[in-house]
């Protein structure tokens, strides 16, 4: 079948885990310990934006040097915080599981950095299912470019059109589009048209089976 579904991409936060309040955490130490006023509101309001990003609007302009060592602080207090408290979201383990039942290949695209991937990984027991695992950091752009998902298909040897990618952003989506992938959002409480704009959306993975995929092809 021309549209046979071969490959399941993942993406990370809002998907497998959630892990918002972890990094509020982990900014809000950094920030008191440098002295940076920094709210709740302030930290939602940057949340999912890249670290020299949200650096750049707390802190203002910095050598290059000094942003990338206030980021390598904030990521390991993340870890530090992340590897007591991690816990899968409802579904999606059950779902991987599954997944890998039915001979599907998995594998799991995501901005955070590698560091991240693999504590969160060891700590879920991910590789049981997933047999890639691609940062961010690892291609030249990030979502909503199609670069990291059409990485991690290539990496799991399958064409782009055989893959479906499961995310929880608008810019995931678009990517999964640009990448010419099909598209579930996870769409929790939210009812964006960005995420409408995905073959499947739904409220959490616990609506989705093997053979829901099956009939998306």
């Amino acid at each position: 079948m021309a549209n046979h579904i071969q490959a399941v991409i993942w993406d990370l936060d809002g998907v497998i885990i959630d892990s918002g309040d972890e990094h509020r955490q982990a900014w809000q130490r950094l920030a008191r310990e440098e002295g940076v006023p920094l709210s709740d509101a302030q930290f939602w309001a940057t949340f999912g934006q890249r670290n020299d990003a949200i650096i750049a609007h707390l802190w203002g302009p910095l050598p290059q040097q000094q942003v990338q060592e206030l980021a390598d602080r904030k990521e390991s207090y993340f870890r530090e915080i992340i590897g007591r408290t991690v816990t899968a979201l409802p579904g999606s383990l059950e779902l991987m599981s599954a997944l890998q039942a039915a001979g599907y290949k998995q594998g799991l695209g995501s901005s955070t950095p590698i560091a991240n991937l693999n504590l969160i990984s060891e700590v879920l027991g991910l590789d049981r299912y997933l047999s890639v695992l691609v940062s961010g950091e690892t291609v030249p752009r990030g979502k909503p470019a199609p670069d990291l998902f059409l990485k991690v298909a290539e990496q799991l040897g399958v064409a782009p059109t055989h893959c479906l990618v499961i995310e929880d952003a608008v810019a995931g989506v678009q990517a999964a589009h640009a990448a010419g992938m099909r598209c579930i959002a996870v769409a929790g409480d939210r009812d964006l048209p960005g995420l409408r704009a995905a073959e499947l959306m739904v409220k959490s993975l616990t609506e989705v089976s093997v053979e829901r995929i099956r009939q998306m092809e």
